[in-house]
């Protein structure tokens, strides 16, 4: 989906008019030529279409009626003495509150082009939630905020990624790009053609406890800065597009279908109740039978589109048992008709019956199709409906339904999966099933990751943390406490906490070159412990995927008496469990201890978890603060260490200071990205580079 225009000949006009085989031609912004399905969000003209902000989601909706009429006149009044229209282009003076639609919008595509001065600071409010972030990267008082790494991200997300995955901003005073897809809770953003944002969810900055509304205002944020917008486009995504768009993003791998398009073969239960229509499983009115699985379930993803008459009532039954009477209700209700005034919030769409309730304001109106989407992982269920999650609750934390008692379904591990009759003429469609955690999934292509040719890549700039993002448990995206900082043109690891800094790019068939030293601190459980880190290699798959705080990857060590260690770290989904396996081969032997040590030309063993230690670690090593092995290479406490790790294909050999410590074969994967830890250890970093691999460093 990504554009392939260049966009720096462009203007957005041009490029959607390019994009639906129209001719392009130089687009004036104060005479917009708007595609087909796109309106055009400013006439070039005036302040038509627009007003200004009133207080926040939270606190216009705890306003009266005449309290927001009378806020909404003073906020107009405002936003006509700071935003103008200029020779065709938005300019927002730098003082003054938000620019917003007057219309609010759910799913939509939008184009808008901008351009801020130097410091300039701003942002791209979709659905009144803040931002993709606008700012001058090069601006020096914003790094401690991260804005080396570009614009076009989600900077206030804490759960999700907050960084775009590459800086793709024009220099200042030129003008850039968005190209701005949402559908459900999620989106994606281009920047001057680059995906800089890949299906991400923008979190609630409102609320984090729920997710982003269902609809809203495209705002223009004020930020103290002077700012210029220009070709603003939106179309607005319908339930058709908007499903197909969900389904591919979910992926169908693993995914089987439960009903052919035909007929209710692979089907059981009250087949009389249903039948098979038009691509469809339809519910014959007025019965209201259970249509079940012949096959059972434990856990397992179900997807499926359904549409509902007005005032429609069905539900998605899970692990149900072969008598149909029992099992756990999702409600597929029209939750809109005042018939369902008085259910429990629990009664809701998206709930689990009686046991735990979902966020409200996600179904689409009776007669169109909706897509939803159902993970039963042990006690886990997470609901998510026309691409937001209404759902994520464990059930095991519940101790009794509404009713009372826990229903079996509760404690049944395994069931069949159904579609409840009430009566209604409620339908389904695409209906398929993934069963969880599935096979291991395989590493990308080692052609998609960087390999250093011409010389070296920098890791590390000396400047900032350009290129990276932090993960740390329990904090996920968020560095509150600025565990990693630049000071001194050196990284500064605090060491609080477990996690990383990880490079957004992957990397291959290079040669690593990283100098280090440790600082005085440790903290929390390894307060007087041997200090601890490490550079893990090839890493791959989701973040915190190896016990909720790396990646599954290859680890070169970095712990007192025992740098150049490796260790092997295979991971696992933290939501569907599907494994990340790593591996490698190692010739070793063994210590008095039974622990593998390197031992060139020793025996050859596979191991896809645990650790091989460096050949000279001293038997009697220590997890104490200051340790040093009689023939410990590393330098001592104060000073700095270098490491160099060589990857060759799948092939790995660690240095340290100079000496071989360690090696490795057939290792999986053999591509990847970078992650320095944190392991509540004080590390300093000068150098962190990648040379190519016919060009190794001079020193």
């Amino acid at each position: 989906m990504s554009m392939t225009y260049p966009l720096r000949l462009f203007t957005a006009a041009a490029i959607i008019l390019a994009a639906a085989g129209m001719p392009a031609r130089p687009i004036l912004a104060r005479d917009p030529v708007v595609p087909d399905g796109f309106i055009a969000l400013f006439n070039g003209r005036d302040l038509s279409g627009w007003k200004g902000l009133v207080g926040t989601p939270v606190t216009r909706a705890a306003m009266t009626a005449a309290e927001r009429a009378e806020a909404q006149k003073q906020a107009d009044a405002r936003m006509k003495a700071h935003w103008s229209v200029v020779d065709g282009v938005l300019v927002f003076d730098g003082r003054g509150d938000n620019l917003c639609t007057e219309k609010e919008y759910g799913d939509f595509e939008l184009y808008v082009d901008w351009k801020i001065a130097p410091g300039g600071d701003s942002g791209i409010y979709l659905r009144s939630s803040p931002q993709v972030q606008i700012w001058d990267p090069d601006y020096e008082p914003y790094f401690r905020h991260g804005a080396e790494n570009g614009s076009g991200a989600f900077w206030n997300n804490q759960q999700h990624p907050r960084f775009p995955l590459v800086r793709a901003d024009r220099p200042v005073g030129e003008w850039n790009t968005f190209r701005i897809q949402m559908i459900g809770e999620r989106a994606t953003v281009w920047l001057n053609g680059q995906l800089v944002v890949d299906d991400v969810v923008m979190e609630n900055v409102w609320d984090r406890r729920l997710p982003i509304a269902p609809r809203g205002s495209i705002e223009l944020q004020n930020h103290g800065s002077r700012l210029f917008f220009r070709n603003l486009f939106l179309r607005e995504i319908g339930p058709e597009e908007a499903n197909r768009i969900l389904a591919e993003r979910s992926g169908r791998d693993g995914f089987v279908s439960l009903f052919n398009g035909r007929d209710l073969e692979g089907w059981t239960g009250a087949s009389d109740d249903f039948e098979a229509a038009d691509g469809t499983i339809v519910c014959r009115p007025g019965r209201t039978g259970t249509l079940l699985t012949e096959q059972t379930y434990s856990d397992f993803i179900v997807q499926m589109e359904f549409r509902l008459p007005p005032g429609g009532r069905s539900g998605l039954i899970v692990r149900c048992s072969d008598s149909g009477q029992d099992g756990l209700e999702i409600p597929i209700l029209d939750s809109l008709d005042p018939r369902y005034r008085n259910l429990d919030p629990d009664q809701q769409p998206g709930s689990v019956s009686g046991l735990a309730a979902a966020h409200q304001g996600y179904l689409r109106p009776a007669g169109q199709w909706n897509f939803q989407q159902v993970m039963v992982r042990g006690s886990r269920f997470r609901v998510e409906l026309n691409g937001t999650t209404v759902l994520d609750a464990d059930l095991a934390q519940i101790a009794e339904s509404r009713g009372g008692s826990l229903p079996s379904g509760v404690r049944s591990a395994a069931g069949r999966i159904g579609i409840a009759g009430y009566g209604d003429t409620a339908a389904f469609r695409r209906m398929a099933v993934r069963e969880l955690p599935g096979p291991p999934a395989e590493p990308p292509e080692r052609e998609t990751a960087v390999r250093p040719v011409d010389g070296p890549i920098r890791l590390f700039n000396g400047r900032n943390l350009e290129g990276f993002y932090t993960w740390i448990r329990d904090r996920a995206y968020a560095d509150p406490d600025r565990v990693f900082t630049v000071e001194d043109g050196m990284i500064h690891v605090s060491g609080q906490g477990y996690g990383g800094l990880i490079t957004q790019q992957a990397y291959r068939d290079y040669h690593l070159v990283i100098e280090f030293r440790w600082g005085q601190k440790t903290w929390g459980n390894r307060e007087g412990r041997a200090r601890d880190s490490g550079i893990l290699l090839h890493c791959w798959g989701p973040d915190g995927g190896y016990a909720g705080t790396w990646m599954a990857s290859i680890e070169a060590q970095i712990i007192e008496g025992g740098v150049g260690d490796l260790l092997v770290l295979t991971g696992s989904d933290p939501l569907t469990g599907r494994a990340y396996p790593s591996s490698v081969t190692a010739e070793i032997t063994k210590d008095r201890d039974g622990e593998k040590v390197w031992h060139r030309g020793g025996q050859r063993v596979t191991i896809s978890g645990g650790r091989i230690n460096w050949f000279g670690r001293d038997p009697d090593w220590a997890d104490v603060a200051g340790f040093r092995g009689r023939d410990d290479v590393e330098s001592p406490l104060g000073e700095w260490t270098r490491m160099d790790v060589i990857a060759e294909g799948d092939h790995l050999i660690y240095k340290v200071n100079g000496v071989v410590v360690n090696e490795a074969f057939d290792v999986s994967p053999d591509a990847g990205r970078l992650l320095l830890q944190t392991e509540q250890a004080e590390l300093f970093v000068r150098r962190f580079e990648l040379w190519p691999l016919d060009q190794p460093p001079a020193d």
